[in-house]
């Protein structure tokens, strides 16, 4: 157990979904793997592989599989979380005080955003198999995920450069404050929509959700900033 205080003591804030049900799991398996000489690269690469099999299943005649891969998923965003946990609990990585490296960093951010991209692609063409006009609406959800990730990932580069003085987003934990990272968790949308296999619906709150994002963080950033 004092173990296991001291790995969650490493656990960054998402949204009350993932804080209370896959934080735990991750920081209980998280626990058992520190016994061991397994890396947190080794984490990140078994993630990837989970997603890719979920993204495998897919492709193939995916009713069957859907809840399989719903479940699949839930245990890529819950190894996801566990290769930052490891990594600053044994300071190895971006987190070693002596030589840091950001080759872990690097790995876990790209494959995070590249598994997102062949997930919906996959969904993407699963659906329009079956339903006319399925591309269009799985390239829509498609092109709005690239907008806001394009958007998330320029304003930090603008923020961490030091261009301005951005003032810091303090939240606290009350449930209104989680909404907005509740809307960006899709993984959340997955075991949602995919077990009952309505991936239309999937795409369609996805979209909406990010869009609200986009907007939002887009007044945000401009009333923050001069």
């Amino acid at each position: 157990m004092k173990r296991y205080r001291e790995i969650n003591q490493y656990r960054k804030s998402f949204d009350i979904v993932t804080n209370y049900v896959h934080y735990p799991v991750a920081v209980f398996l998280c626990t058992l793997l520190s016994y061991t000489a397994i890396t947190p690269n080794q984490v990140t690469a078994l993630a990837v592989a989970v997603e890719l099999i979920a993204a495998f299943l897919i492709f193939q005649d995916s009713s069957p599989n859907l809840l399989l891969v719903a479940l699949l998923l839930q245990l890529g965003w819950i190894l996801d979380l566990m290769d930052g946990l490891l990594a600053r609990y044994k300071k190895v990585g971006f987190y070693n005080p002596e030589k840091p490296s950001i080759r872990g960093y690097y790995l876990d951010a790209v494959s995070d955003h590249v598994l997102k991209f062949i997930l919906l692609g996959s969904l993407t063409y699963q659906f329009a198999l079956y339903n006319d006009g399925g591309w269009i609406l799985g390239l829509i959800a498609i092109v709005i995920h690239g907008i806001s990730q394009t958007e998330h990932t320029l304003r930090e580069l603008i923020q961490k450069s030091g261009v301005q003085s951005i003032p810091a987003n303090k939240s606290n934990q009350k449930f209104v404050n989680h909404i907005p990272l509740i809307l960006n968790n899709i993984y959340l949308f997955y075991i949602v929509f995919l077990p009952i296999n309505r991936i239309d619906l999937f795409f369609y709150t996805f979209a909406f959700a990010e869009m609200i994002l986009f907007t939002k963080r887009i007044f945000q950033f401009w009333k923050l900033n001069p």
